[in-house]
């Protein structure tokens, strides 16, 4: 008999212990980030999650070694199925990419643009040519195009504007303490991007052009500060 009320004890704390878990859940949204760099991006956005001070469990930032933007979705993709089996599944993912010289960029928007016709909670955080673009509105607005010439990619060339700027004459990738050296002209860098997008909406020219400042603005509503 003492056994069993012990069980049946055990089974309602069990019970009792899920039901709040769920109830955290609802108020909990759940973001996995996908990037295409190993070392730039995942430094820069996780130097900003603890400076939001999002709790861990609630973004999860997953580097993916520099592979393409096809490699970048289908590893994502991947990442957010696995987690659904488990009976849980991300709220949000954000897939960060360049376009830069990746002959799959467009393949990987067309496939982010059918998940989401889908009912996948998928966004495409694209920087063009490259993400050092967002680092550089930081310093003010340029709409500036960034084209490849002789041996230099856009790239190449979008970087070496950015080390005329204060701080930055010796940028390279995978530097640390990017996020806390623009961290004051965020704000900056967040107009510059929007209006850079109004722009390129008006003129169909999106070089250069970058969706950050929308991941920001999300990682934002998740702050505990």
């Amino acid at each position: 008999m003492g056994s069993d009320n012990l069980f049946h004890k055990r089974k309602a704390r069990k019970a009792a212990e899920l039901v709040r878990g769920a109830a955290t859940r609802a108020q909990s949204p759940r973001v996995l980030i996908v990037c295409e760099g190993e070392k730039t991006e995942p430094l820069y956005l996780n130097d900003l999650k603890a400076d939001l001070r999002i709790r861990p469990a609630a973004v999860k930032i997953a580097p993916h070694n520099g592979s393409s933007p096809d490699r970048v979705v289908a590893h994502g993709r991947a990442l957010y199925e696995e987690d659904a089996r488990q009976g849980d599944s991300f709220d949000a993912v954000y897939f960060v990419f360049d376009r830069d010289k990746h002959p799959t960029y467009a393949a990987a928007l067309q496939a982010l643009n059918d998940c989401k016709a889908a009912g996948k909670p998928f966004h495409a955080v694209t920087s063009i040519p490259c993400f050092e673009y967002w680092l550089l509105l930081h310093f003010g607005f340029t709409d500036q195009p960034f084209d490849a010439a002789g041996k230099k990619s856009a790239a190449d060339r979008l970087i070496a504007e950015l080390r005329t700027k204060r701080g930055f004459k010796q940028y390279g990738k995978g530097q640390k303490g990017i996020y806390a050296l623009l961290k004051d002209k965020l704000p900056t860098a967040m107009q510059g991007a929007a209006r850079g997008l109004k722009n390129a909406a008006k003129t169909g020219e999106d070089n250069p052009t970058t969706r950050m400042h929308e991941l920001v603005a999300a990682l934002q509503a998740l702050s505990e500060t």
